[in-house]
């Protein structure tokens, strides 16, 4: 679910691998639906669209302001289920898929999964003793799936950037599927949040140091961004052509002039 000020819940993605299922179960042509392999591994996940581009379903399904009991219920059910389906298709596909899958762990906060993802799309890859559908990478440096996939490439850093930075309309989430003992010291410069905001941070132990954010839209106009952090939420309304520095905290320490 966006995690914004209306609570809405979309079936459709989730719905459309569901009716699947018979499908795999009666024809025996099909693989079954607990062992999906190649080809059906492949496309399988097409379907899957609810956590990623979606976002009409994320860990932050209860943080929906006017949900009810009903919706925060129903949230929950949903998002186990689109786990399991992830996990049930596996880690085993070509470029795109992997990236996707990545991309989809961390936007359900599993910074685990989404990491060893990751790390699945640098496996050296020979293309002349190449399986069906394998994923990795090959020795130039463009990945797998003959003669190469290249949204993989560019997926890469789109996953790696849902591991540091999500947002919506009106909210910003910080490393939200950082592997902490994986990744434990680092920071990025320049990340684009919806609302034409550029994001940079830093974080050192796993943990936050510093935020820096900014809109270069036109000067003196007011914009508003509820900024997450673990537990933490602050709302903060901005000018823009202004540089806000905030600290592990989520306490601004100083601003600046563009």
């Amino acid at each position: 679910m966006h995690p914004s000020h209306h609570c809405h819940i979309s079936f459709l993605p989730i719905f459309s691998t569901c009716t699947l299922s018979p499908l795999f179960n009666s024809n025996p042509s099909f693989p079954h639906a607990s062992s999906f392999s190649s080809i059906w591994t492949h496309f399988l996940s097409l379907h899957l669209s609810a956590p990623h581009p979606n976002a009409s379903l994320t860990n932050a399904h209860a943080t929906c302001v006017n949900a009810t009991p009903q919706q925060e219920a129903l949230g929950a059910v949903l998002f186990k289920l689109i786990s399991n389906l992830i996990s049930l298709i596996g880690e085993e596909g070509p470029g795109w898929s992997t990236t996707w899958k990545a991309a989809s762990w961390a936007r359900l906060h599993n910074s685990e999964r989404a990491y060893q993802m990751i790390k699945h799309l640098f496996d050296l890859v020979d293309p002349e003793n190449e399986s069906n559908y394998e994923g990795g990478l090959y020795s130039n440096m463009f990945t797998a799936h003959p003669p190469f996939q290249i949204d993989a490439n560019f997926g890469f850093s789109a996953a790696v950037a849902e591991m540091l930075i999500q947002s919506s309309v009106t909210d910003i989430y910080l490393i939200p599927a950082l592997p902490r003992d994986k990744w434990r010291n680092g920071s990025v410069e320049g990340l684009k949040a919806r609302g034409n905001v550029t994001v940079s941070i830093s974080w050192s132990d796993g943990d936050l140091h510093e935020l820096r954010l900014w809109s270069d839209n036109r000067e003196n106009q007011r914009f508003t961004k509820t900024i997450h952090y673990n537990d933490m939420s602050v709302v903060a309304t901005m000018l823009t052509g202004i540089v806000y520095t905030f600290d592990g905290k989520l306490k601004t320490v100083k601003t600046a002039s563009l």
